[in-house]
């Protein structure tokens, strides 16, 4: 069990060494790719060394074309609505985008890592995205989602602790029903 929970403690720590958000920011993609990658180095389908380095491109990819679509998905959002984003539009955008951005980093995970069950990891990504929302909600009193402020990177961090999580647990699918004592989900 320590082994799935280990990504997430990494990217937790990892956060805590960086001194500034603005280098954290820079570094979660590789910080990402590594906590799921390394922890689970006996999962990777080809050789080990190729298997991370593909983790790290697909990361940098999803988290760049995450920004770029929220990017002009925000401008687009700005230039339809008299010049504000609501707090709705907001939640919709940033939550979508995540969650979409997490489906597509585990589809291409599914290329390096021995996945099974995937209707499992989907209801364990959904799962933890969930969380991911619910913590900020909690935290941040629904201000992360606007733009330009700090709360924008909490929300990415946020995302990768959970993230990861939820990849270590469908990727360690039988270790976490024989823990949990859930054998016949």
């Amino acid at each position: 069990m320590f082994r799935i929970i280990l990504g997430s403690l990494l990217v937790i720590i990892t956060m805590l060494v960086v001194p500034s958000v603005e280098k954290a920011l820079f570094y979660l993609p590789l910080v990402f790719a590594l906590s799921v990658s390394l922890v689970n180095l006996d999962k990777i389908k080809m050789n080990r060394t190729l298997g991370i380095l593909l983790s790290l491109g697909q990361s940098y990819i999803v988290f760049m074309g995450l920004a770029i679509v929220i990017y002009f998905f925000d401008e687009w959002l700005l230039d339809l609505s008299s010049g504000e984003i609501t707090e709705y539009e907001g939640i919709i955008m940033v939550t979508t985008g995540g969650y979409l951005a997490a489906l597509l980093l585990f589809y291409f995970h599914t290329f390096i890592f021995k996945v099974t069950h995937l209707k499992f990891s989907f209801l364990v990504i959904s799962l933890c995205y969930v969380l991911v929302v619910g913590v900020m909600l909690v935290f941040s009193k629904n201000e992360y989602l606007q733009f330009g402020v700090e709360k924008f990177p909490s929300f990415l961090i946020s995302w990768c602790i959970f993230m990861s999580l939820a990849y270590s647990i469908s990727l360690n699918r039988e270790t976490f029903l024989t823990f949990t004592k859930l054998k016949h989900a």
